[in-house]
């Protein structure tokens, strides 16, 4: 066996990517997520070793090893949803084992195959007979089925995420949705690529050991660039939300519960210096209130602003500015900004010039003015 130059990139996007992967689940505060991650790594490490090995002889040195279980296409759909799944929702789906049920009839598939049919030839003369005509073309179209559906629940899942997100947390910026979506596309690009060369290969018949190469390269480096950038988010947890609430967007009326005085809604909040917490959600707030979601929602939205991030973010802004007011020295903006609730400048920004009408330095700029007059 010699170290071909093909299976030393190979190596050089697996490796890394497993280890990153496994470094970033005993650091991570997404502990569930973490697991799926790591499945979802070992399962593209486990499915691009044949070719890592192949470029360097291994299977003309070692033809027994032909069956070994290092197909895993079948679990990487499956994974990737649920890893989508833990990191946005309280809760995985009730049923969510059975989902992970193909890859492992397919590992079990490939486990007995390999301690059941004997030496090189046996396997070969079993593979051509029955393995390739009848089995392949089932497990094409099943792992294809199950990426293309990985990828648009995925999708449809982070847009709920996002709109619940917008809704029910007053610093978007800070849950880094941006992060999610480049995930998602980066897994989206991969997809496409699975997707077109099984096609391709449907319909021109199959690729050469070389030719294949270059896609499980391109995954692979996809794959690296998946595995550092989760690691390099391990202290964060993203927010959870249970199922999709159709009703809480409702009036009051709708949920049959009186118009509460938001005035006083908002002194209690103010008194207790819950706006003031950058982490703070709907449910958290309606925990603190001893009420419930829908509840809380409906309250919120019969103002006329309309919903709880403008509603949290309107407090913030109040005390922003009572801060300034009482400062006898120039302040820090960023820092007001972050002691009293917000969680990044663009967020402050933002909310500032939405409840002020002015950015933040034009406020001060003004404040500063009325106070040398």
């Amino acid at each position: 066996m010699d170290l071909d130059w093909r299976t030393t990139l190979l190596l050089l996007t697996g490796v890394p990517s497993l280890i990153a992967a496994v470094w970033a689940w005993f650091q991570s505060r997404e502990i569930k997520a973490a697991r799926f991650f790591v499945g979802l790594i070992v399962a593209w490490v486990l499915l691009s070793t044949p070719y890592i090995i192949g470029f360097s002889g291994a299977y003309q040195a070692w033809p027994w090893l032909t069956f070994f279980p290092f197909n895993t296409e079948l679990w990487l759909g499956p994974l990737w949803l649920l890893l989508v799944i833990s990191l946005t929702q309280q809760e995985l789906p009730e049923h969510w084992r059975f989902w992970l049920v193909p890859g492992l009839v397919q590992t079990s598939y490939y486990s007995i195959c390999f301690l059941t049919l004997g030496d090189g030839p046996s396997k070969f003369a079993f593979n051509d007979s029955f393995h390739e005509p009848f089995i392949v073309p089932v497990e094409t179209l099943v792992s294809l089925g199950l990426i293309i559906y990985a990828s648009y629940d995925s999708a449809r899942r982070l847009t709920v995420y996002r709109r619940q997100i917008a809704r029910e947390h007053g610093n978007r910026d800070r849950v880094e949705l941006d992060w999610l979506g480049r995930a998602w596309f980066a897994i989206l690009i991969m997809a496409g690529i699975w997707i077109a060369t099984d096609l391709l290969q449907a319909a021109l018949g199959q690729w050469s050991y070389p030719t294949n190469f270059y896609v499980y390269l391109t995954i692979g480096v996809i794959f690296l660039v998946l595995s550092f950038d989760f690691l390099s988010r391990v202290d964060r947890v993203y927010p959870k939300f249970g199922k999709h609430d159709e009703t809480e967007g409702a009036s009051p009326k709708a949920q049959n519960e009186e118009k509460i005085d938001l005035g006083m809604l908002r002194e209690t909040v103010k008194g207790a210096n819950w706006h003031l917490d950058p982490e703070l959600t709907l449910t958290d707030l309606a925990r603190h209130l001893a009420t419930n979601k829908s509840t809380l929602s409906a309250w919120l939205n019969s103002d006329e602003e309309g919903n709880f991030s403008t509603f949290i973010n309107g407090l913030r802004v109040e005390a922003v500015c009572d801060r300034l007011r009482s400062s006898s020295e120039k302040p820090n903006l960023l820092l007001v900004a972050f002691q009293c609730g917000f969680g990044s400048k663009a967020t402050f920004n933002r909310a500032f010039k939405k409840h002020t009408g002015q950015s933040p330095r034009d406020w001060l700029q003004a404040l500063d003015a009325d106070v040398a007059a």
